[in-house]
């Protein structure tokens, strides 16, 4: 009798299974088709050569101290000496600072204005998921599937659905 009820219950939950859709959207085809995501690439591009020019201004001046260290540190007067090693040495501080400061700045303005993109993108997915019938959909664009029929491909219709083409 167990037998046959765990029987009767995976038919059912097979056929359950059988009747919904499963769809498949290549979401970095999608993201990177978005025209905000230009924008914004074009402008995390400008911020990080902004961060790039300030840091190559420290590195020429840094070495130009060193430079002048080596070529003439041994007319110099001890205290003369000394004072252009700590110029140096404060300017690796804030080479170092700076670098931290742009790598940590430029993830969190990409957080910043890539998240409401991906969310329009997430929520253009789920509404033609929905409009279509799919239960699921699966990124295609991770690589993981051996089959995936074009028929069930969703990325044209959020395409459309945002506006793209």
């Amino acid at each position: 009798m167990k037998l046959l009820s765990l029987a009767v219950l995976m038919v059912v939950a097979l056929s359950a299974t059988a009747q919904q859709k499963f769809g498949h959207v290549d979401s970095e085809s999608l993201f990177y088709a978005m025209p905000e995501v230009k924008a914004i690439q074009t402008q995390l591009q400008n911020k990080s050569k902004e961060y790039e020019n300030q840091l190559t201004a420290l590195y020429t001046q840094y070495e130009n101290i060193i430079t002048d260290i080596e070529s003439n540190g041994a007319n110099y007067m001890q205290a003369v000496l000394e004072q252009k090693y700590k110029d140096a040495y404060g300017l690796e501080e804030r080479i170092v600072a700076l670098e931290k400061k742009a790598q940590e700045d430029l993830v969190n303005l990409e957080t910043k204005l890539f998240q409401p993109v991906e969310q329009k993108a997430y929520q253009a997915i789920q509404s033609v998921a929905n409009d279509n019938g799919y239960a699921y959909v699966l990124d295609s664009s991770l690589g993981v599937f051996l089959v995936l029929p074009e028929s069930d491909d969703l990325t044209n219709m959020v395409k459309t659905a945002l506006g793209i083409y």
